[in-house]
């Protein structure tokens, strides 16, 4: 799919290849190893406008009548019943870089999509899946929808640390209970009142007038591997001590997010820096679209910007 979307030569093939140049500046903040992109091509997101108002005025480019042309569509039925569209994102920060969205028009809500999150990273765990709250980077909060990108992109997956961020690491080896094991986190981020009266987590602990906590979600989904030469299929398991199995394994990573943009977003133009944190600037991996902005964000700026944007609720 990804390879004859490009084919076509359409907007995809043209930002892929731009990828190429892309600058990149790495950085340490506290001891985790962060990156700065400078990519020009991304300026439609960071910049995106998700107010009521400008979403009502344009068409869904999650819709099938809204799809650009030369986008290519592949259908896939989670085991929870929903149906989504998987397509090749044609402003990637990745390649390959995909997104997934329902097949039908519903805002940007996790907890009823969790659960298909957790089953599409089982089903790719070459690939990692995260979730931009609605007003945390979506830049469709009108249409539910993830990502996903290859594996080890974005550094918090190899370079944990519970001090960065706010983030909390769930991991659990059967799908019911990792899924409950999250939701507990996520629990975490509402108002026990109006969650209690709603009966599902829908109430911000900052924003309680928001329908959603923010949030910013990675998933993926490690396989077992091979044990002592013996493949995971067809191991003679009554064979082995239980210690020495290993057994496959799902990873979530919960950001808890205050604020849906820095300050700096909204400087005098001298001092501005168009930074504007979704899930990948959370996880490790910080995007700007213009020149004066990657120039202008340090790893102390980056720190600080984050410690801005990340909840204290744990």
């Amino acid at each position: 799919m990804f390879s004859r979307e490009l084919a076509s030569h359409g907007r995809a093939f043209v930002n892929y290849q731009a990828l190429s140049q892309v600058e990149v500046k790495d950085m340490t903040i506290d001891g985790f190893p962060a990156k700065l992109f400078f990519n020009p091509a991304r300026v439609r997101s960071v910049m995106a406008d998700v107010s009521p108002e400008a979403l009502q005025k344009r068409a869904c480019f999650l819709c099938p009548d809204g799809v650009e042309e030369h986008q290519l569509t592949h259908n896939w039925d989670s085991p929870t019943g929903h149906t989504y569209y998987i397509r090749v994102n044609p402003f990637p920060i990745f390649s390959p870089h995909f997104t997934v969205s329902s097949s039908v028009h519903e805002r940007q809500e996790l907890l009823p999509h969790l659960e298909s999150m957790l089953h599409l990273a089982k089903e790719l765990p070459e690939m990692t899946i995260f979730y931009n709250g609605p007003m945390c980077g979506a830049s469709a909060p009108d249409h539910m929808h993830f990502q996903a990108v290859p594996r080890h992109s974005l550094p918090i997956e190899d370079h944990f640390d519970t001090n960065y961020a706010n983030a909390i690491l769930v991991q659990e080896t059967d799908l019911q209970t990792h899924l409950a094991a999250v939701k507990k986190v996520l629990a975490m981020g509402t108002i026990p009142e109006e969650a209690s009266q709603t009966g599902s987590l829908t109430a911000g602990a900052s924003h309680a007038e928001e329908y959603e906590p923010r949030w910013n979600i990675v998933s993926w989904y490690e396989p077992a591997q091979q044990v002592d030469g013996v493949p995971p299929i067809g191991r003679p398991y009554g064979l082995l001590d239980a210690s020495l199995l290993d057994i496959g394994k799902f990873n979530t990573i919960v950001f808890f997010r205050k604020e849906s943009r820095p300050q700096c977003f909204f400087a005098p133009e001298q001092e501005r820096i168009l930074f504007s944190p979704a899930t990948v600037e959370m996880a490790g991996i910080g995007i700007v679209a213009n020149r004066e902005s990657f120039d202008r964000l340090t790893p102390a700026r980056l720190r600080d910007i984050i410690r801005e944007v990340a909840d204290e609720i744990v």
